[in-house]
């Protein structure tokens, strides 16, 4: 409703016509690839080229940088950890988690959806260690560890600790 008192209207169906129109979806469509293309540059996939909007999403996730660790809290309600991969890139210094989402039920149930709000389906998400223009820090690929739990994949990435700082020497000619 639009205005909000005795003289005011309906805009839905007019929206709603509107988002239907090819200009809309050609606007739609260079947001997407716009947006693609940010990510990439900032190390982050969005999602992959040939994905299907109906069938894949990109899950939300939190990253926290402590002394010690980077901690990303990644939302992923209703995924079986049997059903999630986590990988490490160690050239590109890119975290991945890709997996799959499921509706629990048997087909028969599943038929009788009649609302979706949920998130199911692949999903892909990529993220550059240490995020966005940080000081490069090392991270210790080989202890990385991922935990399952409520709902959040909680991945810990373990800093490479320094115990001390090498200084060399460089004579004088």
């Amino acid at each position: 409703m639009f205005g909000g008192g005795p003289g005011s209207f309906d805009l839905s169906g007019l929206i709603n016509a509107l988002s239907a129109h090819p200009l809309a979806q050609t606007f739609r469509n260079y947001a997407e690839q716009a947006a693609r293309a940010g990510a990439q540059q900032s190390g982050e996939t969005l999602v992959p080229e040939d994905a299907d909007n109906e069938t894949s999403f990109v899950p939300p996730v939190d990253v926290f940088s402590t002394e010690k660790t980077f901690v990303l809290h990644i939302a992923l309600p209703g995924a079986r950890k049997e059903d999630v991969g986590v990988n490490w890139d160690e050239e590109k210094g890119v975290l991945n988690v890709a997996g799959v989402v499921y509706r629990q039920g048997d087909e028969e149930f599943l038929k009788s959806l009649s609302q979706s709000e949920r998130k199911v389906g692949v999903f892909e998400r990529s993220v550059k260690l240490p995020p966005g223009n940080a000081e490069k820090e090392e991270v210790d690929g080989d202890n990385i560890t991922a935990k399952l739990e409520d709902g959040i994949l909680v991945v810990t990435v373990p800093k490479v600790e320094k115990e001390w700082t090498e200084v060399k020497r460089v004579d004088i000619e």
